[in-house]
């Protein structure tokens, strides 16, 4: 069928009334704090639901469907990890940033070993998002280099400009409630697809999908091999996953932004924990959609189907199958979770530039002007390492989707050495600079699954920072 022109009118209406409604419920903050913490005056519902959006980048919407197509629930093995890992971060993380003003996450590394350790810190962390969320900028235009004929540079320009707009004038207060729109859409989106498909399967559904192996939701590991090298299995996914989410929920300004825009440790509590239980009706949802695929095309391989690889399932279904209108919807849907992703980063990657990197700049008189130039700047950044692709065939592309598995073991290991130890704050440089070094050396050279990365980083962490304190402590006796 393709794309119509009623479809494209309503994917740029789409777009526009995001960047309105954003400009909107920004309302107009009066200073850098406001416009990075919205003073907390966000009810905690509207963050839980913006943490949702946040970690939902449309690589998760396109390629969550083609697991399910090609597999099974054993994806869901994970989620079980990210639940249990916001409880763990709700009690023993999330007290540490509501004592005092925290500004962002790393306000805290300041306090505790010194504006040197946090720059540090905070460096890692632009980095990280810098190569994770670049890249998917850069998978969100290829829809829109399929439906306009567009150039990648045009594509990619065109999404990070619609999304600064409502990001550089609100700041935090618009991304969030653009967070909710966007989650509300795609959604529905996820929820269209299973009813359309579901009235045109021709056998029953449920049926069919056990016949083919496909409601499994438990893996049990054969080996021990098996536990360390195959992403979803009960101990590696739920362990592995665990470790992820403390890491992703904990640590990463990124979401921390937004629980500090609670205002209240029990309202920021509640966000996370009640964010975990909506990742897993979403993902189930996602699951489903892939299920549902499966069973209108009868179970037909990806090569059957005329398709290179199995994240085009979601695209091709739309394009040739959904009614004029509601496959524009659909569409937009998909540019809503690209736009939620972008906007949280450029947020969170702005407000650690401004506190953690150059503090002093936030104490000067136009230091709300200073926050919408490092959002610019960003944005800016994020455009040139995004056209920097010439093709989805690039191999860097996998690197940007694993790249927290390299930072995210140091984060974490550094926020809970500094918490309940009393280890030096060189002891904990040199813990953060071979935990980096190590989990690169594993990540390209090893054969180990995704999940357990952040657990490994932690215990390199914790290893090298009592191995250094200790040599540390021995040396300094030797001296006395």
């Amino acid at each position: 069928m393709g794309l119509t022109l009623i479809d494209l009118l309503v994917i740029i209406l789409y777009l526009l009334l995001c960047v309105v409604i954003g400009i909107k419920a920004g309302g107009r903050p009066t200073d850098s704090t406001s416009y990075f913490k919205t003073d907390g005056k966000v009810p905690w519902w509207a963050v839980s639901l913006s943490v949702v959006a946040t970690e939902t980048s449309m690589l998760t919407v396109i390629s969550i469907p083609a697991v399910a197509y090609l597999g099974s629930f054993v994806f869901l093995q994970i989620v079980f990890g990210y639940i249990l890992g916001r409880i763990v971060v709700a009690w023993l993380i999330l007290p540490s940033y509501f004592k005092g003003e925290q500004k962002t996450a790393y306000t805290f590394f300041k306090e505790r070993f010194g504006p040197g350790f946090q720059r540090l810190i905070s460096i890692v962390f632009l980095v990280t998002r810098l190569l994770a969320d670049g890249v998917r900028l850069f998978a969100a235009a290829i829809p829109i280099k399929v439906i306009t004929g567009l150039d990648y540079p045009v594509s990619i320009s065109i999404i990070a400009a619609l999304t600064l707009a409502y990001t550089y004038y609100g700041g935090l207060k618009s991304v969030i409630w653009i967070d909710v729109l966007q989650l509300a859409v795609y959604t529905f989106g996820g929820a269209f697809v299973i009813w359309f498909a579901g009235t045109h399967i021709v056998d029953p559904l449920i049926p069919m999908l056990a016949d083919a192996d496909k409601l499994s939701v438990i893996v049990w590991p054969e080996s021990l091999s098996f536990v360390f090298t195959e992403p979803y299995n009960i101990i590696g996914a739920v362990l592995g996953g665990m470790f992820l989410s403390m890491a992703s929920h904990g640590v990463d300004h990124l979401m921390v932004q937004r629980l500090l825009a609670c205002g209240e440790l029990r309202k920021a509590r509640m966000a996370i924990v009640t964010s975990g239980f909506l990742v897993l009706v979403q993902f189930v949802l996602f699951l489903f959609v892939g299920m549902a695929i499966y069973g209108y095309y009868n179970g037909l391989s990806i090569a059957e189907l005329n398709l290179t690889q199995a994240d085009e399932v979601l695209l091709k279904f739309i394009n040739e199958e959904i009614p004029v209108g509601i496959a524009g919807l659909l569409i937009a849907g998909l540019f809503a979770a690209a736009m939620s992703t972008l906007s949280s980063s450029l947020s969170a990657l702005s407000s650690s530039t401004l506190f953690d990197v150059f503090p002093k700049l936030s104490e000067l008189p136009n230091s709300m002007n200073i926050s919408r130039g490092f959002t610019l700047m960003w944005t800016a950044i994020f455009i040139l390492f995004a056209i920097s692709f010439t093709s989805t065939e690039n191999p860097v592309i996998e690197l940007g989707l694993a790249i927290a598995g390299f930072t995210y073991g140091g984060l974490l290991g550094a926020f809970f050495t500094g918490r309940y130890t009393n280890i030096s704050r060189t002891s904990a440089t040199i813990a953060l600079l071979v935990c980096v070094f190590s989990m690169t050396a594993i990540i390209f050279l090893g054969n180990i699954a995704y999940p357990w990365y952040t657990l490994i980083g932690v215990s390199i962490f914790f290893t090298t920072a009592a191995i250094s304190h200790t040599i540390s402590s021995i040396l300094q006796k030797v001296r006395r």
